[in-house]
């Protein structure tokens, strides 16, 4: 049995997931599919999450934490 699943994505993001699943021949849906079995099948993400930039790996989870507990 399947079940719907729906989030909300970025547009521009969202275009540009469509463009590259058709370029590798393949549709978003089931690259989410794959990433959902992969997150299960390993119980953790099938790859490392980075920043755009060596600053962004760095203060990131700084930030994050702040965010979190409302510090300014």
């Amino acid at each position: 049995m399947t079940e719907m699943f729906r989030c909300r994505v970025d547009k521009a993001v969202l275009q540009r997931a469509h463009e590259l699943s058709q370029e590798m021949g393949t549709s978003t849906s089931e690259l989410v599919r794959i990433f959902l079995k992969a997150l299960v099948k390993t119980g953790q993400l099938p790859f490392m999450p980075k920043g755009e930039t060596e600053e962004d790996e760095m203060l990131g989870p700084v930030k994050r934490r702040r965010e979190m507990l409302d510090y300014t």
